[in-house]
């Protein structure tokens, strides 16, 4: 048990430290560092598996996790496309394709790490 309060802490402190170091950029600097939503998304996705089921590898799931996983595809996919949808919605408006920035690309692939684990976790903490 004393493991998983250590893995927490430490992908906590890391969510924690990357995004004040992102905010602290953009606030002082004027700079949008788009790494920082790379490596919350990645930091986060991982923190999300553990919590599901505490192994982050395919290989160590069983049959109901399997099954769980499989059923948590479909509302992934549902929650993406919405996610997308918003985000370009909200960052770009409706002005003309040819003016988009690259931005909401990386904030929609951020975005597309993260969903899975979330809506796993979320199958996964309603089952136990």
């Amino acid at each position: 048990m004393k493991s998983r309060k250590w893995i927490y802490a430490i992908c906590i402190i890391a969510i924690i430290s990357i995004a004040s170091f992102g905010a602290y950029k953009w606030f002082n600097e004027g700079e949008l560092r788009l790494d920082t939503f790379i490596f919350l998304a990645v930091i986060t996705a991982y923190l999300l598996n553990y919590m599901a089921n505490g192994r982050t590898e395919l290989e160590d799931q069983n049959e109901r996790e399997v099954f769980l996983s499989k059923k948590a595809l479909g509302l992934s996919y549902l929650i993406l496309v919405i996610c997308l949808g918003v985000t370009l919605i909200i960052s770009e408006g409706t002005e003309v394709l040819s003016e988009f920035k690259n931005i909401p690309l990386v904030i929609c692939f951020s975005l597309s790490i993260v969903i899975y684990p979330l809506v796993r976790a979320i199958v996964f903490l309603n089952q136990r």
